[in-house]
């Protein structure tokens, strides 16, 4: 997605790009122009050349983020990090006091801050249109079928090799969260449980791979990756499956050294598949954050309430229902936006079409543009980062609230 808003920005060029799938080197090629002497196999060879860009994306697993970014800022780059920033608080700290050190530009991949649905919330909130808010619920729906490839046969399943779930997958939450409300947070506390995805739970008779499941069973179970997964694997993204892409799902399923053939009741995964956040602010106001992996599909729901008014959606649909009291609800339409803007950029392709705008911003950002009300620094996403590490800290003392 952003090789393609590189190469539509009219004030950007890709340059070069280090990617360790062959596949996707010779992508860059094709789709992209790039000389195949600047399509490096590995961030150490890209890191060897020296600064020969003025930023960098940084798109690699969570681990790998701190040694990156450091290398990059310290040759001198503006960096696009994909989030989560790293994968512990002490990371993520050591790189916002490295770019502030060097005075270099790095900004999250707070993409849901720059979708339609939520720039009409907040700019409801900055209007005064809602008074003051006294209360948010945000609900993310990660998708039964999604949170099974991801968190329990995917690169997040073991929260000790990439991060805690809610910094993983809630990141964004938070960040939006923090971003509303516009004020500081006090104290936090969270429960939650890996609550299902366990062998207690598994179906009678089912076996620890989908290919030696009992067809009796299997046929029955909502997790069978034979029918949940698409029979060959073309899309860029589809809840994790970049990584099989080409591949037979088949195939895939038949080589019991990779996870993605595992039955999920009997993975090796500690993901927290069901959690909750509450969050008080400086002025009394407060917030509460779900994470489920009990839904149809991935959605969010928001839920904003004010003294003047309130709020609520779903970002799926993009139908917001505003409320000003003694008034009449306002039903409104975010999704009437056009997919393509007037360079012909499709801005459809992801997170509601706020991976375009954030990429616009982030080269408005590098170049001294004016700032932006969805702009995010690095010290705004490392503030929402610390909310989830101590709201970890939380859940795993039995809820005991966190003072911050």
């Amino acid at each position: 997605m952003f090789a393609y808003l590189i190469a539509k920005e009219k004030n950007s060029k890709l340059t070069a790009i280090a990617e360790p799938v062959e596949a996707g080197r010779l992508c860059a090629e094709k789709e992209y122009g790039i000389p195949k002497d600047k399509c490096y196999s590995s961030a150490e060879e890209f890191f060897a050349q020296g600064k020969i860009a003025d930023a960098v994306l940084i798109c690699s697993q969570d681990k790998q983020h701190k040694e990156m970014a450091l290398k990059a800022l310290n040759l001198g780059y503006d960096i696009l990090l994909e989030k989560p920033a790293a994968a512990t608080i002490e990371d993520c700290i050591e790189i916002r006091d490295t770019a502030n050190r060097l005075n270099k530009k790095v900004m999250l991949t707070h993409v849901l801050r720059y979708s339609p649905f939520y720039r009409y919330i907040k700019q409801l909130i900055v209007d005064g249109k809602l008074g003051k808010i006294a209360n948010i619920e945000q609900t993310e729906n990660v998708a039964f079928w999604h949170f099974a490839l991801s968190y329990v046969r995917g690169l997040w399943r073991s929260m000790q090799d990439s991060t805690p779930t809610i910094i993983a997958k809630c990141c964004h939450d938070l960040d939006l969260l923090l971003w509303l409300m516009d004020k500081k947070c006090t104290a936090i506390s969270s429960f939650g449980k890996l609550f299902h995805f366990t062998p207690e739970n598994a179906p009678e008779g089912s076996a620890e791979y989908c290919c030696e499941c009992p067809e009796s069973v299997r046929k029955k179970c909502l997790y069978n990756a034979y029918s949940i997964y698409p029979q060959r694997i073309e899309t860029e993204v589809i809840g994790g499956l970049a990584i099989l892409k080409g591949q037979n799902i088949y195939d895939v399923l038949s080589n019991k050294q990779d996870a993605v053939s595992k039955c999920v009741y009997h993975s090796q995964n500690d993901a927290i598949d069901n959690q909750i956040v509450n969050m008080e602010f400086s002025d009394g106001s407060n917030a509460n954050l779900t994470m489920t992996a009990f839904s149809k599909d991935c959605y969010r729901v928001t839920h904003v309430h004010g003294t003047l008014g309130d709020v609520y959606g779903n970002s799926e649909d993009g139908i917001l229902h505003v409320n000003i009291y003694g008034e009449k609800e306002k039903i409104v339409d975010v999704n009437k936006e056009p997919l393509f803007n007037t360079d012909g950029v499709y801005l459809g392709g992801g997170h509601g079409g706020g991976d375009y705008y954030l990429y616009k911003d982030f080269i408005d950002y590098i170049s001294g543009g004016e700032k932006s009300v969805t702009r995010t620094t690095i010290d705004q996403s490392i503030e929402s980062h610390v909310l989830g590490f101590k709201a970890e800290e939380s859940r795993l003392n039995d809820g005991q609230v966190v003072k911050l």
